[in-house]
């Protein structure tokens, strides 16, 4: 019926000695043989294989599901989950489908679509899309399904900013189904009464989509979810009550996270009866020269990368060994500019290959032109490139044919974005090869030491979507209010009605709606400034953002938000954008549109932003006892963080060549959500009277630091709670979709708050009024303080002061001073058995 398969649900076999255990095909070429005969210096960088037996789909007669004039015009019959989502939709419910990577479940909303046209011609369907270029993938693949192949004919457009002017008054007009992205509905939605096309649209509107609907979680899911419920309000004024279907990757909670989206309640689809050809998927971890690290490096971090061959570097040699023997491959990379610089060591790896074979390879991502990027896309399909590194814009499901195999530069974050970027290569029953080169951080090492849990199908990350945070529900309540007066029964989509009336009450104060008008007599409108949903910026809940321009040309650079620019972005600082080496020369942050200036530099230093934090005005929300007076707390918190100096670094030794150095940032105050685990008063002189090993010695850096204590004992325990602090956000994302640079943390010896005895560490959310990341650590806190105990304690580096693939960050703002595994080891293991005990 369709070419698309999905990655596995479950291993087949393995083998962790080395090399591709049976080789299949394209495999051959990473078989322990092949490569130790042509992989250029191979030192048994294969830690792990897992191969995949193909698997047949199981199929529901098109005629047991659909009507017989609709059923007549499939050439195939469907699979089961495909059949089992429209089998929910006949009987009413919404439907969030799971299914794997490619496994068809654009079916489930296009037959409905069909289904929908063949009961009234006159019936509309809204479509959203995470990406502009998706939804014109989308438009395409819909058009050929219903209109070519079933022979209907509903007018099909794609509805946003690249859309000619008159191209969209047509589709105002005539279109039944509009494709489009939560931003851009978030600017349409008002003009509904202006437009008597958009009236029309509404009023018929049968069917609403929510296509690759895990992209839509954290903050950006926090914005989709207000988006989604002001459209259910608009809805309901055209007395229109369509049905939802959201698909989405694989996730752990999809019934909880598509009603927290839309409001709505969902039956899930998650038996997935596609077939799948087999599949070997290869653990490849760079060497590391361990006779290079110097456990008394000036930057510990920058030493032990220096040690271990780069994981863009080996990436790219990966990719040309496959390329040069002929496997069309994707490399995802984590950036634009990775794709860019990826392209170029592929090329040069290839020169270096024994087979001395010329590879043609083209990046791709969002930054290139539509032409640019149709090229690249075309190419591929017709087997005219043999690599392309890509952004995760062709993680989703962009047509781009089939190709040989992937590889993934580094843990990309969550399983569902690795199945998602597995399942690009190989599609249909063809075989595939998927390569994961490991990067420098903890949830690399913890796969790399625990295989199964990219296989195992009971653990799968939540998405996190909260509705909470007050600062984002200010926004969207006056988008929400210009599209319609406000009114008492509202809260029914925009809920809680003591936020709700106390929301408008701060606004008309303002002056932004009527002052005069009631919620429970005819409504309150918007009095403010045209288009407050320019207020909403869709990655973060408000507050500033710097543009970067350059003194000396273009610079492609995506905004800067205000805590970034003042530790990464301060006057002084360097850094690298497309393989181009910049430095601060302005910061502006009082006009209008804030700008930081930068101009085009080569040095051979870095710099490193130092940070103090300190967390007050704390309130409890929730909090779970343990035993032994250890305990757990969530709730709410000032955090005031200060980026006062950085310091400027060799790039080769590490060592300080100028600082510290002022970054003329001020304070910056977050009030946000966190979570904390007090210990008993008593717990520092109980654990270092236990240490099984030396106390350490504090470092020359520790002594200029203020905050970090200078006794022995205290400076030992501090670095296990540190540890402790950094382990538990560091590996969190191997539970729940988080990214651990959107969350922070604070451990200290006390603290003044009365729900606290002893030590304590915190865990917040980065981003003002917060998002809901800390609440889900603090519901999943036993499960992730095991795994991080565990991986602590069984970290290959064995040393106490650990290292980036255990329990050293990159945003610590005390340069990883004090760390120390054996005593975090120790801490957690008592709060795991206080926790058995509550």
């Amino acid at each position: 019926m369709t070419d698309e398969t999905p990655p596995p649900d479950r291993p087949d076999a393995a083998r962790t000695d080395g090399g591709v255990g049976s080789p299949q095909r394209t495999a051959e070429v990473l078989s322990e043989s092949a490569l130790e005969a042509s992989y250029p210096e191979y030192r048994d960088q294969v830690r792990h294989s897992e191969h995949l037996e193909e698997r047949d789909g199981d199929t529901v007669p098109a005629e047991a599901v659909l009507r017989p004039e609709l059923a007549a015009r499939l050439e195939y019959d469907l699979f089961t989950h495909q059949a089992e989502g429209l089998d929910h939709l006949a009987d009413g419910n919404n439907v969030v489908a799971t299914t794997s990577t490619s496994s068809g479940k654009t079916w489930i909303y296009a037959l409905q679509m069909a289904r929908n046209h063949l009961d009234d011609p006159d019936a509309t369907a809204l479509c959203l899309f995470p990406m502009k270029a998706l939804a014109r993938d989308q438009e395409e693949a819909l058009t050929t399904k219903l209109r070519h192949d079933w022979d209907l004919d509903p007018f099909i457009g794609t509805y946003d900013g690249d859309t000619r002017s008159e191209r969209k008054q047509r589709i105002r007009r005539e279109a039944n189904v509009v494709l489009t992205n939560p931003a851009g509905l978030n600017v349409y939605l008002p003009r509904h009464n202006r437009d008597r096309g958009w009236h029309r649209f509404y009023s018929n509107l049968e069917l609403v989509v929510i296509d690759e609907g895990h992209e839509y979680s954290g903050v950006t899911g926090t914005h989709v979810a207000f988006i989604l419920r002001r459209l259910r309000r608009v809805l309901e004024h055209y007395d229109a009550d369509p049905q939802y279907v959201m698909t989405t990757a694989t996730i752990g909670n999809p019934a909880e996270h598509a009603t927290r989206l839309t409001g709505a309640d969902y039956a899930v689809v998650d038996e997935d009866g596609s077939p799948r050809g087999a599949r070997d998927i290869v653990l490849w971890e760079p060497p590391l020269d361990e006779s290079a690290i110097d456990a008394d490096a000036a930057d510990p971090m920058a030493d032990f990368e220096q040690a271990r061959r780069s994981t863009g570097a080996e990436s790219a040699s990966v990719v040309a060994h496959l390329a040069t023997n002929d496997v069309q491959t994707l490399q995802f990379c984590s950036a634009r500019q990775g794709t860019e610089i990826a392209a170029k060591q592929i090329v040069q790896a290839a020169g270096d290959h024994p087979s001395d074979r010329y590879v043609t390879t083209d990046p791709y991502h969002a930054g290139l032109g539509k032409t640019e990027r149709r090229a690249v896309e075309t190419k591929l399909k017709e087997g005219a490139v043999d690599a392309v590194p890509t952004t995760n814009a062709l993680e989703l499901g962009i047509d781009i044919g089939s190709v040989d195999a992937t590889v993934t530069s580094s843990y990309p974050g969550t399983k569902q974005s690795f199945w998602q970027q597995v399942g690009r290569a190989g599609r249909g029953t063809s075989d595939a090869l998927s390569v994961m080169v490991g990067g420098v951080d903890a949830m690399d090492s913890y796969i790399f030491e625990n295989p199964g849990y990219l296989f195992a199908d009971d653990e799968v990350e939540d998405a996190v979507v909260s509705v909470d945070n007050d600062r984002v529900f200010a926004d969207h309540l006056l988008a929400a209010a210009s599209e319609r007066p406000l009114r008492a029964e509202d809260v029914e989509f925009l809920g809680d009605e003591a936020r709700f009336r106390e929301m408008v009450g701060m606004w008309q104060a303002a002056g932004l709606l009527e002052e005069t008008a009631s919620l429970d007599a005819g409504g309150v409108t918007y009095t403010g400034p045209r288009r407050p949903q320019d207020r909403i910026s869709m990655y973060g809940t408000g507050g500033t953002e710097f543009t970067v321009v350059c003194r000396d040309g273009d610079i492609d650079h995506d905004p800067v938000a205000r805590e970034r620019a003042y530790r990464d972005y301060h006057e002084g600082a360097l850094f690298l954008h497309a393989g181009q080496q910049y430095e601060v020369v302005e910061v502006d942050e009082e006009g209008h549109h804030p700008t930081i200036t930068v101009a085009e530099t080569d040095t051979r230093e870095y710099t490193q932003t130092a940070s103090t934090k300190e967390i007050r005005d704390l309130t409890v929300r929730d909090h779970t006892p343990l035993s032994g007076a250890y305990d757990r707390y969530y709730g709410e918190g000032t955090v005031r963080i200060r980026y006062d100096n950085y310091l400027v670094r060799d790039v080769f030794s590490g060592e300080v060549v100028r600082g510290p150095l002022p970054t003329g940032a001020p304070p910056m105050d977050l009030r946000t959500e966190l979570m904390w685990v007090a210990l008993p008063p008593g717990h520092l002189g109980a654990t270092v009277d236990r240490l099984d090993g030396d106390l350490l010695q504090p470092t020359d850096r520790s002594e200029r630091d203020g905050a970090v204590p200078q006794e022995e004992e205290r400076y030992t325990y501090g670095g296990g709670i540190h540890a402790a602090e950094h382990g538990i956000i560091q590996l969190a994302p191997l539970e729940l979709m988080i990214d651990n640079a959107d969350i922070g943390g604070l451990s200290t010896l006390s603290h003044p708050h009365g729900t606290i005895q002893g030590p304590v560490w915190f865990v917040h959310d980065g981003i003002d009024g917060g998002i809901g990341f800390s609440k889900a650590i603090y519901e999943h806190f036993d499960t992730l303080a095991e795994r991080t105990r565990e991986h602590i304690a069984d970290c290959e580096c064995g040393r106490r002061r650990g290292c980036p693939m255990c329990v050293m960050s990159e945003h610590c703002g005390n340069n990883n001073d004090p760390l120390d595994t054996l005593t975090g080891s120790m801490i957690l293991e008592d709060v795991l058995d206080a926790m058995d005990g509550e």
